[in-house]
């Protein structure tokens, strides 16, 4: 059979297995990441997909372009520029220093030379943030810890794969000196934040020069995987070049040059790709791992993942600069940085990635046992605990203790009446209906919310202090299916092109708007 044919069913199966575990995970309300690294370990150890291999090629070229440039492109700048300080230090003095403490530690343990312990304390200092960015969502976790947690990984991944670049080099026959180390880090790290913030500027003014989301999709695609090769050719850090780009075009490309129905639609395709890489990265994961002898490598894993704590646990001395420089982080969220940085792929591909040209080769199957060993008590351990040490924290949102009877059934009329009164405005919009009888249906709603509004005070006392959160929550529900019934409108040919263009405009403009609300609604 043809091996791109058997690639492509191999493929497949991934995503159909991934499509399985959502939705049983979805069920189960358990982790989405967790459920498909077990399922992976199950589907190595059955050899259901015999040929199913993480690539480091493969992984470094297709798929961690779009995992690195979707967080970029979605990384709220605005909302970090009161952070902007801590994230620097975390990101800078943090990866070196787990970089130095875990190479120092590995050396001396497992009696390996230094430059292979500092290779290790490298690759491993990448961090994996998807599944407990999760679970901080899904549990209320506050949105500037969030945003912290997920920019410190972004930007850790950059420093930790060039100093991984430098010291391959070094350990691979390269002269070594201080100077020549520091300036290769240098022209690796500032090139590709050079290079990528050059390609997304040159992308944001094409886009201006566009409207078609389709093209702006692709061009965007373009954008990710372009920017990585060329950096890859010239020389400089593909990693710092895409995320450069990827927060370049989302940061002032989409506020510059892209319209509303664009932005929506540039960012509903990359939610899509990041959601299917991941989904057949984590899998593949579980199904590497499970090739290992672990037990001949049990007791080694079990000391590279305390190892790795105890270069994560410089967190906590760091911290005291941060706040010094007035970055205001609690004891409790350092706990959490400390146990939510797990690892993932990223070190699983640097690790297989290390070429025969590395003089240390002997070594190479203790590096590969030592990461896939923390790699997966990262996930498998930190990853299903984390969302008990933020409710012991008290760092989530509380549940209601109780349901009001008959609470449910207000909500949900009150939700109606929203989308009642956005079809109202819609009609208002295309003149179909008398004004005077549009204004004397928005005025019986409103007669009725207000009625609602008094019940649910009285089931609840200070609930309408949540009304300004639930009316956003409501409506973004509303316009979408005010959008989708001009589709239809348009597409029984009783609403013309020109037409439709115009009002969805408006309400993707509405949306934007809304999400911008929501996401920066909550600060800490």
């Amino acid at each position: 059979m043809n091996s791109g044919v058997t690639g492509f069913h191999q493929l497949f199966l991934l995503v159909l297995i991934a499509f399985l575990v959502a939705l049983i995970a979805r069920k189960l309300r358990v982790s989405y990441a967790l459920a498909l690294v077990v399922t992976g370990l199950a589907t190595g150890v059955s050899h259901l997909l015999p040929k199913a291999h993480l690539d480091p090629a493969i992984l470094m070229t297709v798929f961690l372009p779009p995992l690195l440039f979707e967080s970029a492109f979605n990384l709220q700048l605005d909302l970090l520029k009161r952070d902007w300080r801590a994230i620097s230090v975390y990101t800078l003095i943090g990866t070196f220093s787990s970089t130095i403490i875990i190479g120092l530690i590995t050396s001396v343990l497992m009696r390996i030379p230094l430059i292979v312990g500092l290779l290790f304390g490298a690759l491993i200092s990448t961090t994996d943030p998807i599944s407990v960015i999760a679970i901080f969502r899904r549990l209320g976790a506050g949105k500037r810890l969030t945003l912290i947690m997920e920019a410190e990984s972004l930007f850790n991944n950059d420093i930790a794969v060039v100093l991984y670049t430098v010291i391959i080099g070094i350990a691979s026959g390269g002269s070594f000196s201080y100077s020549s180390a520091a300036l290769q880090f240098v022209q690796l790290a500032l090139g590709g934040a050079i290079l990528g913030t050059i390609i997304g500027l040159l992308a944001s003014r094409l886009h201006y020069e566009l409207n078609d989301h389709l093209i702006e999709i692709t061009l965007t695609t373009v954008v990710a995987f372009g920017s990585y090769l060329v950096a890859d050719r010239i020389g400089v850090s593909p990693v710092m070049t895409v995320v450069a780009a990827g927060v370049t075009l989302g940061s002032y490309g989409t506020q510059t040059s892209m319209s509303a129905s664009t932005q929506l639609a540039v960012s509903a395709f990359w939610e899509y790709l990041a959601f299917l890489v991941n989904s057949v990265v984590f899998l593949l994961i579980g199904i590497e791992a499970a090739f290992i002898n672990w037990g001949q490598r049990a007791v080694l894993a079990l000391v590279a993942s305390l190892i790795v704590l105890v270069g994560r646990a410089a967190i906590y001395p760091i911290s005291l600069l941060v706040n010094r420089i007035g970055g205001n982080i609690p004891r409790s969220w350092q706990h959490v940085l400390v146990w939510g940085g797990l690892r993932g792929a990223l070190s699983m591909a640097l690790v297989l990635g290390i070429s025969p040209r590395f003089r240390y080769m002997q070594y190479r199957d203790v590096l590969v046992a030592a990461t896939f060993g923390a790699v997966l008590f990262s996930l498998l351990v930190q990853g299903s605990t984390v969302g008990v040490m933020l409710r012991r924290l008290g760092l989530t949102t509380p549940d209601h203790p109780s349901i009001a009877p008959g609470l449910h059934t207000l909500e949900a009329e009150l939700a109606a009446i929203y989308g009642g009164l956005a079809e109202i405005e819609r009609l208002q919009t295309l003149e179909s209906h008398p004004t005077w009888a549009l204004q004397q249906i928005s005025k019986e709603y409103r007669d009725r919310e207000a009625e609602l509004y008094v019940h649910l005070e009285i089931l609840r006392p200070g609930y309408t202090s949540h009304l300004p959160e639930m009316l956003s929550l409501a409506r973004e529900p509303a316009l979408l299916a005010e959008k989708s019934a001009l589709a239809a409108a348009r597409k029984k040919g009783s609403l013309e092109d020109a037409e439709f263009g115009v009002i969805t405009a408006r309400i993707d403009a509405e949306l934007v708007e809304l999400r911008k609300q929501r996401d920066s609604g909550n600060r800490t």
